[in-house]
């Protein structure tokens, strides 16, 4: 893997260092997130709830307020009508629990991914109109269903939109529309679908003079949809975030509380890290692979007999998911592998008939990390293929959607994740037509697998204090990754594989008189072939502290190994 060291400014470091009172090595590493201004470091590092910005910076975020307080006034019958991922489920949730106060007849649907798919269709419509709906809000969806919500208002119903997706199309300007991305209102693009809403929530509270306070408490859905969604956080999501965890970990809603509880995370700090691997996979998986509205509940209900048993439930089902998508991972890297060692295309694009739809978007996830390239896992059944795409920095898989959108029954989403629908006889076009656009977009070298480093790091400088100082960067994610450093010249005195399949590599590093352990998530098969005991290796890595057993130690989180030839030779170790 090649290892590339950011370079930096060393003014603009001294600046940073003497303006902030922060350490150099902080510094280095808020100017490498493109950062280069002092008033942007200092929200960056202390992200400040009074730092939101402006929710009517929205175009139509005034006409839309005044549609709400309309149904208010009226006591019209209102549905909040969202998608079946976090995102989509925390939206509704979100809308719901602040409007129930003002509007008495509010109902929410999320439809079911298998039997009725994604967004507004016309048996919505049609059960709208039936049961006498003045006004449907779609959240996390909306933005491409023009022809539904053209149906719905020659039926009577006006439609909201609250979505951040892109849209293929071009938007009548008569539709109610809340959405970073139309016509270019609002300055932060990047907002999940539950950030939209908590917008459109700021705004309603601001003209109605309510209590930022208690809009404040609703942040905790608010992080578990923006974490989900995989949007950068940057700006507004890191605001979100940073203190939506704050909220997590002092929640009073009985449905956390028992999904922490079922989890195992009760009485836990938690992090961003156990909320993308223990809290999300359970929530998302009942849309996945069964009714999204089990996961809806279990956060909008008060009692605790039912959130014990909606919890325990989502534990079932993610098992389930756990080994289903296990199965699948395992089939389409075999795929991949014989397609790279084929064709080697920049874009991967896997199918199958044996695939359930609901997993797929997981399986993508976790086939960029691996092969870094952006990738697209398509499910086939009766003659059409659902798929889902993940991308990697710097490639815009939506543009390229785009380019294909005439072989496409339909598509959206945003560069990092997508989602298509396509008739199974088109892929292989699909396939050919979309690395063309990859082999326009980039060159050969940036899929080729690379570690970005934020700089040099001896081990020596190592210590508790650095670490809680890079901690202020935290949380850590797509947009601002927890910091890579490299060290040279590092003695290998033990090591060890661990892990229930043997796949994660354990380490003893000595390094001028002193031992610190490190651990390589996934690294065991590539790396404990590259050094017997005794060798000299130069490091990548996090550095963290580790929590076992109510201790804590420095440990490094290892990214890579690279064995120095050179060094071996010269201190002896050439086995």
């Amino acid at each position: 893997m090649d290892w590339q060291i950011v370079k930096v400014d060393k003014r603009m470091q001294s600046m940073f260092s003497q303006e902030l009172n922060i350490s150099s090595l902080l510094s280095r590493v808020i100017i490498n997130r493109g950062i280069e201004e002092i008033s942007v470091a200092k929200k960056f590092l202390w992200p400040d709830l009074k730092d939101l910005r402006d929710p009517y910076t929205f175009k139509n975020m005034e006409r839309v307020i005044d549609r709400i307080l309309q149904a208010k006034e009226k006591r019209e019958r209102v549905l909040i009508f969202g998608d079946y991922d976090v995102d989509g489920i925390t939206s509704t949730a979100l809308l719901f629990s602040a409007l129930k106060e003002f509007i008495p007849d509010l109902f929410f649907y999320i439809p079911n991914r298998f039997s009725e798919g994604y967004g507004l269709n016309r048996g919505i419509i049609e059960l709208a109109n039936k049961n006498q709906f003045n006004l449907i809000i779609t959240v996390d969806c909306g933005v491409n269903s023009i022809t539904e919500i053209e149906e719905a208002n020659k039926l009577g119903i006006e439609v909201i939109i609250i979505d951040h997706h892109k849209t293929s199309q071009e938007l009548p300007p008569t539709i109610n529309i809340i959405n970073p991305e139309y016509r270019k209102s609002y300055p932060f693009k990047d907002l999940s679908g539950v950030g939209v809403c908590f917008k459109v929530i700021q705004a309603l509270y601001q003209k109605l003079h309510k209590s930022q306070e208690e809009l404040f408490n609703y942040l905790d859905y608010v992080a578990l949809g923006t974490i989900a969604d995989s949007v950068p956080l940057i700006d507004e999501n890191r605001i979100f975030v940073k203190n939506g965890l704050e909220n997590l970990n002092k929640s009073s809603r009985v449905g956390l509380k028992s999904l922490m509880l079922e989890s195992g995370l009760a009485g836990k700090n938690l992090t961003l890290k156990e909320v993308i691997f223990t809290l999300i996979p359970r929530l998302n998986a009942a849309g996945r692979i069964d009714d999204p509205k089990i996961a809806l509940e279990l956060l909008l209900t008060d009692s605790p007999a039912k959130a014990t048993y909606l919890a325990r439930k989502l534990e079932e089902i993610n098992k389930f998911r756990r080994d289903m998508s296990d199965s699948v991972l395992k089939e389409a890297k075999q795929i991949i592998c014989e397609q790279i060692e084929e064709e080697d295309n920049k874009i991967l694009v896997v199918s199958s008939e044996e695939w359930n739809q609901g997993i797929i978007g997981i399986i993508a996830s976790r086939l960029v990390e691996e092969f870094n390239r952006p990738v697209i896992v398509i499910a086939k059944k009766d003659g059409v293929g659902k798929g889902s795409g993940r991308s990697i920095k710097d490639f815009n898989l939506f543009k390229a959607l785009e380019r294909c959108q005439d072989l496409l029954i339909n598509y959206g989403g945003h560069k990092y994740a997508v989602g298509m629908t396509i008739e199974v006889e088109k892929i292989e076009e699909f396939i050919i037509r979309i690395n063309r656009c990859a082999l326009e977009e980039f060159p050969d070298e940036q899929v080729l697998p690379s570690l970005e480093i934020d700089a040099p790091l001896s081990l020596d400088e190592i210590n508790v204090n650095l670490i809680k100082e890079i901690n202020l960067l935290e949380p850590f994610g797509l947009g601002n990754p927890s910091p890579i450093f490299c060290s040279y010249n590092n003695h290998i005195i033990d090591w060890k594989m661990v892990g229930g399949n043997k796949e994660h590599l354990k380490l003893k590093i000595f390094h001028e008189n002193r031992i610190i352990e490190g651990i390589g998530f996934g690294l065991s098969k590539k790396m404990s072939n590259l050094f017997l005991e005794h060798k000299v290796v130069d490091l990548a890595f996090n550095v963290e502290l580790n929590h076992w057993n109510g201790n804590k130690n420095i440990q490094l989180n290892i990214k890579d190994i690279k064995n120095d030839k050179e060094e071996n030779k010269r201190y002896g170790f050439e086995g």
